[in-house]
């Protein structure tokens, strides 16, 4: 098990540096990864059964300590996100597959990579969990509905279709694995620590996979598609936070509000894609496992040097009063 403790760290500390590497690696040699898209079905269910199985009652606590926040987070995830994919399609006018698969990329459920950025950016992680959690379990009814409402304008669209196919690489998996949590919890502990690494190890496979089949598409469509992406996932960190300010959340809040709304799923929008329209599709997807996890280690980084620069002055200002006082007493 300390081996895997140590490829958790791994992960967690170098996560934008490893996807990167894969990401070029599948660029450079598509050979290697092209047959991973035949298994892109079963590698995001074992990514979301893995993550069932380390789901608790617990995990769900903040939706009942602090029910605002989370619907807040979701009303966000859902109905902005699909909105700001389908604006900055039409902005920059887009083909109808690309334009399709920025929608999607906005319709799916927040990425369980936030949990990380979270953490990293001194958030707040209770907050997070809960808030990816729920909208994971509502994603079969609000990824078809929203893809159905925004995407219709590109492409006939069958809700029942998508419905089914969400509910089954999503939900069945997520709840099959608390399921086994819930009966077998002593059994399940003893593999957890696994769990993370294992599901890192399926989420790189999914990305250098969908980049192989997308190689020439990325590279012909250049930095329009990361720009697009990148603009998108900042509209809905931008508009997380101003949500979160508005209603005078703390600063973790803040943090993990953006995070949880600017961050989706990048691996189920590029699965979707492949599998119910086109390589194109999928782009926005591939790209967006890239820019995502970039843009969220760079925000996280940042968040996290202004907490140690406010906890120096505080410091230092503290020392300096109390060096003020102590003379002041004496004279």
């Amino acid at each position: 098990m300390a081996v895997f403790y140590k490829f958790n760290q791994l992960f967690r500390n170098y996560l934008s540096y490893i996807v990167v590497a894969a990401a070029v690696l599948a660029l450079t040699l598509p050979s290697l990864f092209t047959w991973v898209t035949g298994y892109l079905t079963p590698l995001l269910q074992f990514i979301m059964f893995t993550m069932g199985l380390t789901l608790t009652v617990d995990d769900f606590s903040e939706v009942f300590r602090r029910p605002a926040r989370v619907i807040l987070v979701e009303i966000l995830q859902f109905l902005f996100m699909p909105f700001s994919g389908f604006v900055l399609a039409k902005l920059f006018n887009l083909p109808a597959d690309i334009a399709l698969g920025l929608i999607l990329l906005g319709s799916v459920p927040g990425g369980t990579s936030s949990n990380i950025m979270a953490y990293l950016a001194n958030g707040d992680v209770p907050l997070s969990i809960s808030a990816t959690s729920v909208s994971t379990l509502v994603a079969p009814l609000m990824t078809p509905l929203m893809l159905t409402l925004y995407g219709g304008s590109y492409f006939e669209m069958s809700f029942s279709a998508m419905f089914l196919s969400v509910a089954q690489v999503v939900l069945v998996p997520v709840v099959g694995g608390m399921v086994i949590n819930a009966l077998f919890a002593k059994q399940t502990q003893k593999v957890s620590l696994a769990m993370p690494t294992l599901s890192s190890l399926a989420v790189l496979l999914v990305l250098a996979g969908t980049v192989s089949v997308n190689r020439d598409n990325l590279l012909s469509t250049g930095w329009v598609i990361f720009l697009v992406v990148f603009l998108h996932s900042l509209s809905g960190y931008g508009v997380g936070m101003l949500a979160a300010k508005f209603f005078k959340y703390d600063l973790a809040s803040q943090r993990t509000m953006a995070i949880e709304v600017g961050l989706q799923n990048t691996s189920l929008a590029a699965s979707l894609g492949l599998a119910h329209f086109s390589p194109l599709a999928a782009l926005a997807g591939a790209a967006g496992t890239i820019v995502h996890t970039l843009w969220g280690t760079i925000y996280a980084n940042l968040c996290a040097k202004k907490d140690a620069r406010d906890a120096k002055t505080v410091k230092q200002t503290t020392a300096y009063t109390s060096s003020n006082q102590l003379a002041t007493s004496k004279n």
